[in-house]
């Protein structure tokens, strides 16, 4: 029997991956239209992460180990989006819960976590 020899992504890469994906729909759904609506610098930075985004997991789809560095970028910037936009901004969420920023927190804390573990295990 003939084994496919194609591109074989690792379960580390597959998990980027997906928690990545989880962000960017995160990102189009909820932070654009928002950033859209208030307006300055958020209008361009939000989609500029948006696009990393979207270019790590095209990158990591080809093995390749430079979308692991894009997805920690964004994770790291996800770290501090909230409290820049909510505390030193002084913006408040637009459902007016105060708890929100945990939800992008916990996602940042994955991709950081899933882009070590994979760096470390990465071919």
């Amino acid at each position: 029997m003939k084994k496919n020899k194609g591109i074989r992504i690792s379960i580390y890469i597959q998990a980027v991956i997906a928690i990545m994906l989880i962000q960017l729909v995160h990102k189009i759904v909820r932070e654009i239209p928002h950033v859209l609506d208030m307006g300055g610098i958020g209008a361009i930075v939000v989609p500029i992460f948006a696009g990393l985004l979207v270019l790590g997991i095209v990158l990591l789809l080809f093995n390749v180990k430079f979308g692991l560095i894009l997805g920690l970028i964004d994770g790291v910037f996800m770290i501090f989006q909230p409290i820049l936009v909510h505390v030193i901004l002084a913006k408040p969420d637009i459902n007016g819960i105060w708890w929100y920023p945990i939800f992008p927190w916990i996602q940042a804390l994955l991709i950081i976590y899933f882009c070590v573990l994979a760096w470390n295990k990465f071919d």
